[in-house]
């Protein structure tokens, strides 16, 4: 068997280069109120909230508790939802992170924010606090999330998903 690679790896510095560069996210405007009252939370910052969301709600994405794909490409929001755009600076780490989840479950970026938002307007942080389900996934320094997709032309068949590394 041949294997050909191409790794793209970037250190800590090339990541930071760019960072807070200007990113989008698409909001339905229902939830537009309650998003901006819960950024109130964090003087206004998005970036900070978003960073809170993805730390907060880990145990959520990170043992494959996201709804499945339920088709081939990248599943967008609802029709007709009246999206609002939101501009922000986050963190590049959390773009990335936020990317590789959203390609391991066939969603858009998009998507998976607002499902978090959700999940923060439902109240699930403090069922998770008070279940104890806070800490599941360890983030440590030595730490990766790592997405993967794979196509199998001749056998027919594709995977995507992603690997915790701890």
């Amino acid at each position: 068997m041949i294997t050909f690679e191409n790794n793209n790896i970037f250190l800590r510095e090339q990541i930071d280069i760019e960072d807070n560069t200007v990113s989008t996210l698409l909001i339905p405007v229902h939830l537009l109120e309650e998003f901006r009252l819960k950024t109130q939370k964090f003087d206004g910052n998005i970036g900070l909230y978003f960073r809170s969301l993805l730390r907060r709600f880990r145990t959520i994405t990170c043992s494959g508790l996201l709804p499945e794909p339920i088709k081939i490409k990248t599943e967008y929001q609802e029709k007709k939802l009246c999206l609002q755009k939101i501009s922000f600076r986050p963190k590049n780490e959390d773009w990335i992170e936020l990317g590789e989840i959203a390609s391991a479950f066939g969603k858009s970026r998009c998507w998976v924010f607002v499902y978090l938002l959700k999940l923060d307007l439902l109240g699930l942080w403090k069922l998770l606090v008070k279940a104890g389900l806070k800490k599941i996934v360890p983030t440590i320094p030595s730490s990766g999330l790592e997405g993967f997709w794979l196509l199998g032309r001749v056998s027919h068949y594709f995977a995507r998903g992603y690997t915790i590394r701890v």
